[in-house]
């Protein structure tokens, strides 16, 4: 047998889902403007991030890929030149595996793989902040998960939403049949 939720209930339930997701959207707006990656606005690369041996990592940058580009930081025959240092402070040139020049890849401009492991600081010549946000020691986002969250609240709420308006709108223009 098939239960049939209330118009109005609908309608309500509907209301408070949209709030409720506007709520987690609004969090994670915030959240994200204290995380530390280079997609998140106004970050800051962590001092150090900590690497293994012979896992592939990606270098990415706030900047993004076509600003770099445009800049001729990258690009065809532009070779990226990063050092890495760790805690006695000596500069180890990085091996880049593969460059990415592609507007679509956002941020991520390289990818490299760790010689040895430890907790090291990246520079890459003109590039300003550089994170490596698959790090060992990169913190979850948070952020991005709020924002699932709130784009799966927002779409059962509002189909909750329309279909309470819509019985109570069905409801208004149909005759009174039982009187």
């Amino acid at each position: 047998m098939r239960v049939r939720v209330p118009a109005g209930t609908r309608l309500a339930a509907g209301a408070v889902l949209v709030l409720i997701a506007l709520c987690c959207l609004g969090a994670a707006r915030v959240l994200s403007s204290t995380q530390r990656h280079a997609y998140d606005p106004h970050a800051t690369p962590a001092p150090t991030y900590r690497v293994t041996a012979g896992k592939l990592y990606q270098l990415s940058s706030s900047q993004g890929v076509s600003k770099l580009t445009s800049s001729g930081v990258l690009g065809n025959g532009i070779a990226v030149h990063c050092v890495i240092s760790g805690a006695s402070g000596a500069q180890t040139p990085l091996t880049i595996e593969s460059t990415k020049d592609d507007s679509r890849d956002l941020h991520v401009f390289a990818t490299f793989r760790a010689a040895r492991s430890g907790s090291f600081h990246f520079r890459c010549d003109g590039i300003g902040d550089v994170f490596v946000d698959d790090a060992d020691d990169s913190p979850p986002d948070f952020s991005a998960g709020l924002t699932v969250l709130a784009s799966l609240l927002a779409a059962v709420g509002v189909t909750a939403l329309l279909s309470g308006a819509y019985a109570v709108s069905e409801d208004r223009r149909s005759p009174l049949s039982d009187v």
